[in-house]
């Protein structure tokens, strides 16, 4: 099975896309430099668990005034 096939089996059958939406996901993964369709909605996109966010986003991950502080002002 060639990629193209992975990415739209995956659209259809984990993501029940419709036509357009599978095409807007091809278009946008060849855009990104030809990334398989299921590799991007496992790293970027949060489908089932739209809380899960919470748990990879942190606002003081770097904080870049208190790397500056740290590095560069003395």
């Amino acid at each position: 099975m060639s990629q193209l096939e992975r990415d739209i089996a995956f659209c259809i059958d984990e993501c029940d896309m419709s036509d357009n939406e599978i095409g807007d996901m091809l278009r946008a993964c060849e855009r990104l430099g030809g990334i398989a369709v299921e590799y991007f909605c496992e790293e970027f996109i949060f489908m089932d668990e739209p809380d899960a966010i919470d748990r990879y986003h942190d606002d003081e991950y770097l904080n870049i005034a208190e790397f500056n502080a740290l590095y560069w002002e003395r």
